[in-house]
């Protein structure tokens, strides 16, 4: 089965039975998907792309120009060790940086084919301002300032009139697309039309917003909202049981897509994560977290889980980068 993305920086091999994922030390962890430890490290790559055969499609993170994209491949089956390394010239103005900056985010994604991978990017760039002026608000008897064409405001009978501020030009983020094929045998570099490019949820909206299945895709006698897996194999219905301040607050429950049957159920904090099942086991990503328990604040990374879904008991959990820049806004 081909490797699938859990979500951006997480790539799951069913096949070898592993997720790669983007270390919050930095570097891609091999993770085991039955025990949840660690395989092997690698600070090569920064953030796993794809998976072909026995190669495991990366993006890197180290200096060099602003405007250059590094792609390494590296060896699943040795322990990580780099293969090959591809550098992609981008246009001047495109700065390929993993995390993302609160104006400003790049990514990358790899589709293998044979012994290639067409490599597809987008960049979105928008200008950084401060909290917009509110409505002009114009008293009964005064003139809106600046707008001679309109009639006094005293001519009108409501209590107050308020006129929308200007739009701002350039508003609108500048959105650069590009693709190439890399040869994952000599590592070169060859243009290539850009696939659609499909934008997925932003990382931060992981646990907020959900791939809710279409009316003609849904399973029948299945409870709604109905959400598909990332593989595209199986259901989860996810039903709220209770509230505040109940921390587990949600019940899952997983259907085979195919048959329909029932897999098992489990309850958890938030109302949606991405997720797939293998081998008896649930295995989503949550959002990062924070809560108030016994011993203190305790604060979380966002971090994949693995549930038994024949008990619904945890079973392991590893954490994964935070890419998101959750700092304040300007004001």
């Amino acid at each position: 089965m081909a490797s699938f993305e859990l979500s951006p920086g997480v790539v799951i091999d069913p096949d070898r039975k592993q997720a790669y994922v983007m270390d919050p030390a930095g570097g891609i962890a091999a993770v085991d998907l039955a025990a949840g430890n660690d395989l092997w490290r690698s600070q090569e790559g920064a953030k796993p792309l794809t998976v072909a055969g026995d190669a495991l499609v990366s993006q890197a993170e180290e200096p060099g120009p602003a405007n250059t994209l590094k792609i390494v491949t590296l060896n699943t089956d040795r322990d990580g060790q780099r293969m090959v390394e591809s550098l992609v010239q981008l246009p001047p103005n495109v700065h390929p940086a993993i995390a993302q900056a609160p104006h400003r985010s790049f990514t990358a994604r790899a589709v293998p084919e044979g012994g290639e991978t067409t490599l597809s990017w987008e960049f979105k760039q928008e200008t950084l301002r401060g909290m917009p002026p509110g409505p002009l608000q114009v008293l009964p008897g005064e003139a809106p300032a600046g707008v001679s064409a309109m009639a006094e405001a005293a001519d009108h009978p409501a209590a107050g009139l308020a006129f929308p501020a200007p739009v701002e030009p350039g508003a609108e983020p500048e959105v650069q697309r590009g693709a190439v094929r890399i040869n994952l045998s000599s590592g070169s570099v060859a243009p290539a039309i850009p696939p659609h490019f499909a934008a997925a949820a932003p990382a931060a909206d992981i646990g907020q917003t959900s791939p809710d299945l279409a009316p003609d895709a849904t399973l029948a006698d299945v409870p709604q909202p109905q959400f598909l897996s990332a593989d595209g194999n199986h259901v989860l219905s996810s039903k709220r049981i209770a509230d505040d301040p109940h921390w587990d607050k949600y019940v899952w429950t997983i259907f085979d897509r195919n048959t329909g049957a029932r897999v098992g159920e489990f309850r958890t904090h938030i109302r949606y994560g991405p997720f797939f099942v293998k081998d008896g086991r649930a295995i989503y990503q949550m959002p990062p977290h924070a809560r108030k328990t016994s011993e203190g604040l305790v604060s979380k990374p966002p971090q994949i889980e693995a549930v038994d879904l024949s008990n619904g008991k945890r079973l392991w959990s590893h954490p994964v980068r935070d890419i998101v820049d959750r700092g304040p806004r300007p004001p």
